[in-house]
């Protein structure tokens, strides 16, 4: 993996934990003051994940996965800036259960997109893989 995706990888695992272990705090009623650090942490699962999708749009085949990552980045963002305005009351716990959800998957995207760069998938189209496979199979 080329280290510029291996740092964002990081990034999005230390950010995404964090996040997710404050969540949790939050959850238990304690280390309420850090809800801003919690949200910090969330833009950073973001940005990451963004930057990992750039990442494999131009160095991997996988641009539907880069284009699905940006676009939940998008969602998780403003999922995460407004879910404290849905569904006020008893029931805001469904809220709170998704936003776990869609940041778990945002972390779990970026994962993926590291794991595609690693591999090294080539940029070149399906057609250009098959030719080029079809030329060294030629004895």
């Amino acid at each position: 993996m080329e280290t510029s995706a291996r740092v964002f990888n990081i990034m999005i695992r230390a950010c995404g934990g964090a996040a997710l272990a404050l969540g949790l705090a939050f959850w238990l009623g304690y280390a309420r003051s850090l809800t801003l650090l919690h949200i910090r942490f969330g833009i950073g699962v973001v940005l990451a994940l963004w930057a990992l999708a750039i990442i494999a749009w131009w160095k991997t085949t996988r641009h539907n996965l880069a284009l699905f990552a940006t676009a939940w980045g998008l969602v998780t963002l403003v999922f995460g800036m407004t879910q404290i305005h849905l569904m006020p009351g008893p029931f805001h716990w469904i809220v709170e259960v998704a936003h776990v959800g869609v940041g778990v998957v945002a972390i779990a995207l970026g994962a993926q997109l590291a794991n595609a760069i690693t591999l090294g998938r080539a940029t070149a189209g399906p057609a250009e893989n098959v030719a080029e496979r079809a030329s060294s199979n030629v004895t």
